[in-house]
């Protein structure tokens, strides 16, 4: 089990034993000293007292406690009073001294105090012979009950702070990690994106590449072969030439330049086709 807040627990746990224990106690002395009314009276006022802190102890716990513990210095007080041999009460007081170093704190916890340590030291000593010697002794007690009680729930409180504060800097380290996170998770997510975009791009151009060379390569052998033809002829007018054929110089010469012609109207139109961008792709920028 886990124990988030030891006032609360500590409250329940109290009232809950409280409110069995003084059942007990009143039900043993209605069966067993009947004729002790005053008993039966003081334990009916702790139970009632108990109960009705039990009902408020969730909404104002602080009032609960001092409902419970007032009540109970009162009538253990005037049970000290009116029963001197009462031998129950001092220990009843030393519990309510327990239960407000539990329970309280600052003003409220001093000035209960202040009023235990007040009833302790004057109703409790009325029938005792040595007055300073019990109150030396009653106080004394009371002091190391409440401040060793006080001690250890200010180390407690301490300790909670402490993991409190421990685990709220945990907690806002978390957040920031899980927001980082996500970040890196979204930048991952578009980093991958664009490496599949870029992926998709060098594809395409490389596929555009090698289309256009494999072009190129188809439209280089066909314009060699347009361009074989003239160019052959040409070398065989000038062969012919070269063996002194019986033909004219000048018919020589015109089917020279026809071919020349020829030749250059090819290149033109390859010239042509390199400038319109007339082989199949579009230049890119």
């Amino acid at each position: 089990m886990i124990v988030r807040n030891i006032e609360k627990f500590f409250l329940n746990t109290l009232l809950r034993i409280s409110i069995l224990g003084v059942s007990f106690i009143l039900l043993s002395s209605i069966v067993f000293r009947p004729e002790n009314i005053l008993s039966t009276i003081v334990s009916l006022i702790i139970l009632l007292a108990c109960i009705a802190a039990y009902k408020l102890r969730d909404k104002y716990p602080t009032q609960a406690v001092l409902l419970l513990t007032s009540t109970t210095l009162l009538v253990v007080a005037y049970q000290r009073i009116t029963a001197p041999h009462a031998t129950i009460t001092l220990a009843v007081v030393m519990i309510v001294g327990f239960i407000i170093s539990v329970m309280l704190k600052g003003r409220t916890m001093w000035v209960m105090h202040g009023i235990t340590f007040i009833l302790l030291n004057t109703v409790f000593v009325f029938h005792v012979s040595e007055k300073v010697t019990a109150c030396i002794t009653f106080s004394i007690l009371y002091f190391i009950i409440t401040f060793a009680t006080a001690v250890l729930k200010g180390s407690y409180d301490g300790i909670h702070y402490h993991l409190r504060n421990t685990n709220l800097e945990l907690q806002r380290r978390a957040n920031e990690i899980a927001a980082q996170n996500k970040e890196l998770h979204a930048t991952q997510a578009e980093l991958s994106l664009l490496n599949q975009n870029l992926e998709k791009i060098v594809s395409e151009r490389t596929a555009r590449i090698k289309s256009q060379n494999e072009m190129l390569i188809r439209y280089g052998h066909i314009n060699a072969h347009h361009l074989r033809g003239p160019v052959a002829r040409l070398l065989g007018l000038a062969a012919v030439y070269k063996l002194g054929s019986d033909m004219q110089p000048d018919q020589l010469v015109e089917k020279m330049i026809a071919q020349a012609n020829e030749i250059d109207a090819v290149v033109r139109k390859i010239n042509a086709d390199l400038d319109s961008n007339n082989m199949g792709w579009k230049s890119e920028d």
